[in-house]
């Protein structure tokens, strides 16, 4: 059987610092006990990553990952600075879009799909080179062993300080 799992992920925060602190501890008895590698979190704001942070009795922090919904098509504010300053990395979930608002519409896809013509790749694969440049990682999922590889295939060209921008205005 499974003895132990690489990561878990703290889905949703609680409602204040006390249940956040409860469900920190939880998942500190599960690390201490072998049953996980690391701990993360989704969805947390950086008050509610202070929670943890601040916490005298924590034991395990700062969390791996703070998973969010973040992509060319939805990154409020300052996401991955507040994150990267607190030792934490942010992970696109839905970085292809669906997220809040963070839809792919066309006219999103086409800048993407123009500025990837360069460097012959697709709008994904610069939507998700976007994500790397600003310092997040993604997470993405699909049952086509081709679109898979895709979404891998962006470590071979670096998009422009001007194309960041453009593509930072998109949101």
């Amino acid at each position: 059987g499974i003895e132990y799992v690489d990561q878990i992920m703290l889905d949703y925060p609680g409602p204040d610092c006390n249940s956040i602190q409860g469900q920190w501890k939880s998942f500190e008895d599960m690390y201490r006990q072998g049953y996980t590698k690391s701990l993360s979190v989704s969805n947390f704001s950086p008050a509610q990553l202070d929670c943890i942070l601040k916490n005298s009795v924590a034991t395990i922090k700062p969390p791996v990952v703070n998973q969010l919904p973040y992509s060319v098509a939805y990154h409020p504010g300052n996401a991955v600075d507040e994150n990267k300053k607190r030792g934490i990395l942010v992970q696109a979930w839905a970085p292809l879009g669906g997220s809040l608002g963070g839809r792919f519409n066309s006219s999103l896809r086409g800048t993407c799909a123009q500025i990837g013509k360069k460097y012959n790749k697709s709008f994904a694969q610069v939507a998700l080179r976007w994500i790397v440049q600003t310092g997040g990682s993604f997470t993405t999922q699909s049952k086509n062993k081709d679109h898979f590889a895709e979404n891998l295939d962006i470590f071979d060209f670096e998009l422009t300080p001007d194309e960041m921008q453009t593509l930072s205005s998109l949101a």
